[in-house]
């Protein structure tokens, strides 16, 4: 790797990092202060896993980076939903669903970009590109919630298996809000794998516009108590 690139990347890393702090101390570990939802006429929804897995918030799709900062370089991750923090659909996790519905674009709508099927393999990178009615931005959603590109259907969106600390960082209980590390944010990668009834439950999606706390599926990892 050449000294550009390393640049690049730790100018990306350092810059993300100040976001992430800058959104903590500014959100309590708990988001934004509640905010009236924008009243365009747009449909916004969030794409979220049916099974909650580890987390009661729901599991989403989301950009990279944070809220209104995202980076378009970093592609789509999944990340614990943001409906809890009552303001609505956010920025960074808010598609369009009519323009779903008569295109099959799935546009992030306060970016104006549209996931994008970076490769026509198994495990392919979740791009965010300008919309252009390309066929690798063309999707479907079957009737059990896959989300497949019209370019290669035998790929699903797939949330990984892995849990990490995102948005968030952990810290002893009571020095810093919130009081525990209840609500520290999550992520996970977020790939176009091949569809297969043995991950069904990490492919299988719906759109969503009111908040409502599920019940966990999987365990916790980052607290105790539950």
């Amino acid at each position: 790797m050449n000294l550009i690139k390393k640049s690049i990347i730790t100018t990306s890393l350092i810059l993300l990092f100040i976001q992430t702090a800058a959104s903590q101390e500014g959100m309590g570990g708990m988001g934004m202060a509640a905010q009236t939802p924008v009243d365009d006429g747009i449909n916004r929804v969030e794409i979220t896993l049916v099974d909650p897995l580890d987390d009661r918030r729901g599991w989403c799709v989301d950009l990279f980076g944070h809220l209104t900062n995202g980076i378009l370089l970093g592609g789509l991750q999944g990340h614990n939903c943001f409906l809890y923090m009552g303001r609505g659909v956010t920025e960074d996790q808010g598609f369009d669903a009519d323009r779903f519905a008569d295109t099959g674009e799935l546009q992030l709508v306060y970016y104006d970009k549209c996931m994008t099927l970076y490769e026509r393999n198994s495990g392919s990178f979740v791009s965010v590109e300008d919309c252009n009615g390309e066929d690798i931005q063309n999707f479907v959603m079957s009737e059990v919630g896959e989300i497949k590109p019209k370019a290669q259907t035998d790929l699903c969106l797939t949330l990984g298996d892995l849990s990490i600390p995102g948005g968030g960082r952990l810290a002893p209980e009571g020095t810093r809000p919130p009081e525990s590390n209840k609500e520290i944010h999550q992520i996970r990668r977020l790939t176009f794998t091949t569809c297969s009834e043995s991950i069904a439950g990490l492919q299988r999606w719906e759109f969503r516009s009111n908040y409502a706390e599920q019940e966990l599926t999987q365990p916790h990892r980052f607290y105790k108590g539950e």
